[in-house]
């Protein structure tokens, strides 16, 4: 029976400290990722979850960043002057260490809606063809994620989502619109630019208004 007992006692010590660890780490929003594109000449929050009063330090660039997670394990920074270029390295250090690689810095474009900007390149592939087969351009790139719905709560982070170059292996789904409205504002400007696809084919118009917008409209709301 003691035996036993010590070996409850043992386990339970054990999923304790196992527990502690795990929520001692640093964690980031899907949003911010291997490939993501930051926008330039502005104010950029980099965030993220850590264990309460931990601390986290971001060296990215030339710059160092310092923040202390509160008490709902949340923590901010915010990056600014900015210039286009990359590709960058970022380090993020507390308790853990990770690091974003191949980040960019240049426009950023949200492309919201419904069908009309979900429609992928990979929808009209037989007229884009030959565009399609040679596309490789990495300063071009896309977020995407498929919206979800939640009516209990409000979500701290995309069910899903990464970040994808426009080459030939990940343009088929980039939304068309996006791409080729991104296309042009390279060619024109040399600048990266990064599309954060959150379009939804068949959503109504109104689940795109602000939830305080729409108190003005109680039969939607």
């Amino acid at each position: 029976m003691n035996t036993r007992s010590n070996l409850l006692k043992q386990i339970l010590i054990m999923s304790c400290f196992l527990v502690t660890s795990l929520s001692a780490e640093v964690k980031l929003p899907k949003l911010i990722g291997d490939g993501m594109v930051l926008q330039r000449d502005a104010n950029v929050k980099i965030w993220g979850w850590a264990t309460q009063g931990e601390e986290i330090t971001i060296h990215f660039i030339d710059s160092t960043y310092k923040t202390t997670a509160n008490k709902n394990g949340e923590w901010e920074v915010k990056l600014s002057n900015l210039k286009a270029g990359g590709p960058y390295a970022m380090q993020i250090k507390a308790n853990n260490s990770l690091t974003i690689n191949d980040i960019l810095v240049g426009d950023v474009w949200v492309c919201s809606g419904q069908s009309n900007m979900g429609f992928s390149l990979g929808s009209v592939s037989n007229l884009y063809k030959d565009e399609i087969d040679h596309m490789d351009n990495p300063f071009i790139r896309q977020f995407f994620t498929f919206p979800g719905t939640n009516f209990n709560k409000r979500e701290e982070d995309f069910r899903v989502g990464k970040w994808q170059h426009a080459d030939s292996k990940n343009i088929r789904n980039l939304t068309a619109v996006g791409y080729f409205f991104a296309k042009y504002l390279y060619e024109k400007y040399k600048v990266p630019i990064g599309l954060i696809n959150a379009s939804l084919g068949g959503s109504s118009a109104e689940a795109w208004i602000s939830e305080e917008s729409i108190k003005s409209f109680p039969i939607y709301l």
